[in-house]
């Protein structure tokens, strides 16, 4: 067999000063860390703020092309439905039309005409007194 690798093994028998060394770099991090975490704090809640209204504006942003987009694609539909609307009312009332006067019925344009024409009568037959 090929030469086995030993472990990694952590120095039991650190020298006590690399020990109180290491002891006083940790506490003074800690200490740092006190004195600072206000303006740290601070820091990340301005940048919390900052990171929010950017997304916010970007949402904003996004929501408008993204209503451009649906009504470039929506405002062709429409105007074909509008128009295939239109087209079928106009056929019913032809289609009515047709059924009324088969039945002898007269139609709105043969009564507006009719109404129009009695009260041209009316007014000749005001004036003429």
């Amino acid at each position: 067999m090929g030469k086995q690798l030993k472990k990694n093994q952590p120095e039991k028998n650190l020298p006590e000063e690399t020990m109180r060394k290491v002891w006083l770099a940790g506490l003074g991090a800690f200490s740092i860390l006190q004195k600072q975490a206000g303006s740290v704090l601070e820091g990340m809640i301005s940048e919390g703020q900052s990171l929010q209204e950017r997304s916010r504006k970007f949402g904003r942003s996004l929501g408008g092309e993204v209503q451009k987009a649906v009504d470039q694609r929506v405002a062709p539909l429409i105007a074909r439905v509008t128009t295939l609307r239109n087209e079928v009312e106009s056929r019913f009332e032809q289609g009515v039309g047709r059924a009324l006067s088969y039945a002898g019925i007269p139609s709105k344009a043969d009564v507006d005409a009719l109404i129009a024409r009695v009260d041209k009568l009316s007014r000749q037959l005001r004036a003429a007194k």
